[in-house]
């Protein structure tokens, strides 16, 4: 009697174990299930979207010898993305001229390219409040030139000509209608590489050269082995913008409050050291 009560004692502990191990099974299929759900619905949430970089604009964007993507604007791109977690950045490279025709007919809901804001650009697109570098002005001389410090002493000297109608174009005719006691002479030409005007005035075939920092000036210099300096402090300092499309309203805010922290946190200092010699971005005020 005491073998068949034990018996049936120990079948009933054995059948609860079975039950109490199914119900733990699926417990456990059941979480792991809800966690895969989980990542899935995560990775759902974040939208992957086209951006685009101007192709061979040396240090802002370009490819290398192997083919990959770099530049100032590629880095701070993927800095800005790294801080935005809803969002993935498919970085391309195209013509200048393809940036904003494919911003404008929705093929890429952020474009760079070294942008200034200006009212056109803030009627056409979504600027966000807040800069991805700074542009310097310069002028450049001869290193044994020191005659030269600002746009005052360009007057009666000889210019490496500037591209018609081009920033630098404006910037000295603006000059000129401001002090009309003092005109510098303004001669245009098209065609000229940026390494070809350096060289020029490296060779003293002219006195000066007014362009932003942002071309590539200290790798032509080395390259080159010129005989080049830019003049301190810049002539003028401009920010340099992200431009998005008019729907993205929330990448728009996040992007500007990415380059807020990235600037906070010396991102983009250490950045502008990198790709231009120097930290810029100490120079802009907002």
């Amino acid at each position: 009697m005491k073998t068949k009560l034990f018996s049936s004692v120990l079948a009933a502990a054995l059948f609860a174990g079975v039950l109490s191990g199914c119900a733990s099974n699926q417990n456990t299929g059941a979480n792991a299930s809800a966690a895969q759900s989980g990542a899935e619905s995560s990775a759902a949430q974040v939208k992957t979207v086209n951006v685009a970089l101007e192709s061979g604009s040396k240090p802002l964007s370009f490819e290398n010898d192997k083919g990959e993507k770099v530049g100032y604007e590629v880095d701070v791109l993927k800095a800005v993305d790294e801080l935005i977690t809803d969002y993935d950045f498919n970085i391309e490279l195209v013509e200048s001229d393809a940036t904003q025709i494919g911003l404008e007919t929705g093929k890429y809901a952020l474009i760079g390219g070294g942008l200034y804001k200006t009212p056109e650009r803030e009627q056409k697109y979504l600027i966000p409040n807040a800069i991805n570098g700074v542009s310097l002005i310069n002028i450049y001389v001869n290193e044994d030139d020191d005659s030269i410090k600002s746009l005052d002493d360009l007057v009666g000297k000889k210019l490496v000509p500037s591209t018609p109608n081009g920033g630098i174009f404006n910037l000295l005719t603006a000059y000129n209608q401001e002090h009309p006691d003092k005109q510098i002479t303004i001669t245009t030409g098209d065609g000229i590489s940026v390494a070809d005007r350096f060289k020029s005035v490296s060779d003293k075939e002219y006195d000066a050269l007014v362009l932003p920092n942002n071309l590539g000036f200290a790798e032509i210099k080395e390259e080159l082995g010129l005989k080049v300096k830019a003049v301190t402090p810049p002539v003028k300092i401009n920010g340099t913008y992200f431009a998005l499309a008019k729907d993205q309203t929330d990448l728009s805010a996040k992007v500007e409050q990415a380059l807020k922290t990235l600037r906070e946190n010396g991102t983009l200092s250490k950045l502008s050291e990198t790709w231009y010699g120097e930290d810029t971005i100490k120079y802009f005020t907002e």
